[in-house]
């Protein structure tokens, strides 16, 4: 896992979670991969949908690293915004008779 941004030893990335199941979360790493973690690892009102950032730190001996995992609300919102915004440019208009294409 390759780090997004790493500014004196602290590393970030933005974590979407795609879906949580059985205690198991799915999630978007920077918009490139997908990696599967335990429910547990993140913040407890953390949901389906939600933007996470998550700050690692790395000691100068290389023998801890600490991580920060928190639900980013300005950028859930704006994932969500971006969403519903797609979701109503593909809405069905009303001179459109149906039909693979839209003119």
């Amino acid at each position: 896992m390759q780090p997004d941004s790493v500014t004196g030893g602290v590393s970030e990335q933005r974590w979407i979670i795609d879906s949580i199941e059985a205690q198991v979360a799915s999630i978007e790493v920077d918009g490139a991969m997908m990696i599967v973690v335990p429910q547990w690892l993140l913040p407890d009102d953390a949901r389906v949908g939600h933007v996470l950032r998550v700050q690692r730190e790395a000691s100068g001996s290389g023998g801890r690293s600490t991580m920060s995992i928190e639900v980013d609300q300005a950028a859930t919102d704006e994932a969500l915004a971006r969403s519903a915004a797609q979701v109503k440019k593909g809405a069905r208009r009303p001179n459109d008779p149906g039909g693979n294409i839209v003119l």
